[in-house]
């Protein structure tokens, strides 16, 4: 619909307007604004890509284009399911896949998400970014009907996803010929979408497409095997129309990791940085045999071949002594016997990490770059988060670019400090206390250490409020995230950030925490213990003696400290809200409800 069209001489006074308004933008510009960087297998995000080699994995993608060239009157199965533990190579076939698809003609749009990637770990533009590729390909027909969509209703993109799915995917596809070859869409690392309801609800509205038996159009979906996921595909909706193949270790994976191993080494050893010291070394290197312990210690695990040869090809040091660093290491661990499929690879990492020259200031490091990740991909203003490496030096006196010299086979850290883990499995490992064992990072002792931090850059820098924080990152990052940190703090730490809360001047922040934080927290627990029935603990009680009733007439008791220029009784106030939010962590488990 048009807003105010054919209107003239329009006066506005003392209103308030709900609407989207996207004037002068067509279809596919306002679809644009709902992609996220770096979802599609295309985006300069994935340069370079995570391809197969071209002698790797043969047989699973032929059985996966064999499927997609079925016609639908032939094959009932509309989603292919391919599923495997981490590491084993899902998103290098998927986005060797789309390279396929988009050659013949059949690739429709690929979606990957990424839980360390902000924008990607949700499924907000899940629908959009499919819709806007099939209409930017050559499909007058699809792009006509999805640019009449958005013309007819511009929010559709900030909607449910039934609703994006039925409006932009499945009433255009709908316009094709039932007979024609159907389109392709591949969706990466299901399992990395934030929340397991959201999971769920994507493959039921794939399921729900059976009821379209014409509908030119099939779905290739990757994840690793949660069982939530596969008890929605064993349902009776999704069960007779799905296709499904589990990565596993076979004969044959060994032989793809022995063939990428090989062009890996082959590679190292006529690289520009290592041609002078390799020159001289006997071939071939290494040795077959030792190709082989590294086979076997793979398990089947793509991730674990590429981190061997990002070890020994690293740059900075000499190949032949990575090697024997990381062979003897494998050696002493007796690679290969552990029944735990992770075991190799978290031995891997265990060896690598043991490298660094100061193991606690790189595990802070790491620890920092998560922690300042996860706040990255839940906050809106995402676009200042992206260097990690600058705000862990500057707020927390850490040496990033010391610390993470010698683990580069496992980060790629840019010249502007933005870190990127090469494979999510090295953040499950770290933070998982039974596979890291003494390289454990608890990552919400970091969330209030953090915590900490900006509380004292507030402290200190009382004008810290009214800096252009989109300037001042450091200052930014104290100022506008320190209560998201203390959210995913440790509950013991509660006293300490009270306390640190205390000696700040709280009129200075009345603004940003009433209407951001503490006045929607307080009356949530408020409302929850009201529909609970449940009777306030002394603690609660505590709190809500100096809470008035409604929101507003405590926003209007804070500004009237400011205004009177009383911040100890101000202070009361926040104190009293700290108490309630985290009686609220202690009691119900969280501090986001």
């Amino acid at each position: 619909m048009a807003y105010f069209e054919d209107s003239r001489d329009v006066i506005f006074s003392d209103c308030t307007l709900n609407g989207v308004f996207n004037i002068g933008l067509s279809g596919l510009q306002i679809l644009s604004q709902s992609i996220t960087p770096g979802a599609t297998h295309d985006a300069a995000q994935q340069d370079p890509p995570s391809k197969c080699h071209p002698d790797t994995r043969k047989k699973v993608i032929k059985t996966i284009l064999e499927w997609t060239h079925g016609p639908l009157e032939t094959d009932e199965s509309r989603i292919f399911w391919m599923n495997g533990p981490a590491g084993v190579g899902k998103t290098a076939i998927a986005w060797t896949v789309c390279e396929r698809l988009l050659e013949s003609g059949q690739l429709g749009g690929s979606f990957f998400f990424s839980r360390m990637a902000a924008g990607r770990n949700t499924y907000e533009s899940l629908f959009p970014a499919i819709a806007y590729q099939l209409a930017s390909a050559d499909r007058p027909t699809i792009r006509k009907a999805i640019e009449e969509k958005i013309k007819d209703d511009p929010a559709i993109p900030k909607k449910n996803m039934k609703l994006q799915l039925e409006k932009l995917i499945i009433e255009p596809l709908r316009l094709l010929d039932p007979a024609t070859s159907p389109l392709i869409i591949v969706i990466d690392g299901l399992d990395e979408c934030q929340g397991e309801t959201t999971q769920k609800a994507i493959v039921q509205l794939l399921g729900s497409l059976s009821r379209y038996p014409s509908l030119p159009v099939k779905f290739i979906l990757m994840s690793r095997p949660e069982p939530w996921i596969q008890h929605e595909f064993d349902t009776l909706l999704l069960l007779p129309h799905t296709r499904r193949t589990f990565l596993e270790q076979t004969s044959e994976t060994d032989e793809d990791i022995r063939t990428f191993l090989r062009s890996g080494f082959t590679d190292i050893c006529s690289a520009p940085d290592h041609q002078r010291t390799m020159v001289n070394v006997p071939k071939p290197w290494p040795s077959p045999s030792v190709v082989g312990e590294f086979v076997e210690g793979a398990s089947g695990q793509f991730i674990y071949a590429s981190t061997v040869l990002k070890f020994v090809g690293d740059p900075s040091n000499q190949p032949t002594v990575q090697l024997d660093l990381i062979l003897s290491a494998a050696r002493a661990s007796n690679i290969g016997n552990s029944t735990n499929p992770l075991a190799a690879l978290d031995r891997l990492y265990v060896q690598i990490l043991s490298t660094s020259v100061d193991k606690q200031q790189t595990l802070d490091v790491l620890g920092a770059v998560i922690a300042l990740t996860e706040i990255n991909v839940v906050n809106a203003y995402v676009h200042y988060l992206t260097k990690p490496c600058r705000v862990a030096e500057e707020l927390l006196g850490l040496q990033p670019e010391k610390a993470l010299r010698t683990i580069r086979s496992l980060v790629d850290v840019s010249k502007d400090g933005v870190v990127k883990f090469f494979h999510k499995s090295l953040p499950d490992f770290l933070l998982d206390a039974s596979r890291s064992g003494d390289y454990f990072i608890d990552i919400n002792a970091m969330h209030s250490r953090i915590t900490l931090a900006c509380l004292k850059a507030i402290r200190l820098n009382p004008d810290i409020v009214v800096c252009d924080w989109s300037i001042w990152l450091v200052k930014g990052q104290a100022a506008y995230f320190w209560d998201t940190h203390s959210q995913l703090s440790s509950v013991s730490d509660q006293d300490r950030l009270c306390d640190e809360i205390k000696r700040i001047n709280p009129s200075l922040f009345y603004y940003h925490l009433v209407r951001e934080w503490v006045a929607e927290r307080a009356l949530k627990v408020r409302h929850r213990l009201h529909m609970r029935q449940t009777e306030p603990s002394e603690t609660l009680q505590t709190g809500f003696r100096y809470l008035p009733r409604r929101k507003g007439n405590w926003i209007e008791s804070i500004e009237e400290c400011h205004r009177h220029n009383r911040p100890s009784e101000a202070s009361i106030y926040f104190r009293a809200a700290f108490h309630v939010f985290w009686d609220l962590r202690k009691r119900y488990g969280s501090g986001n409800n």
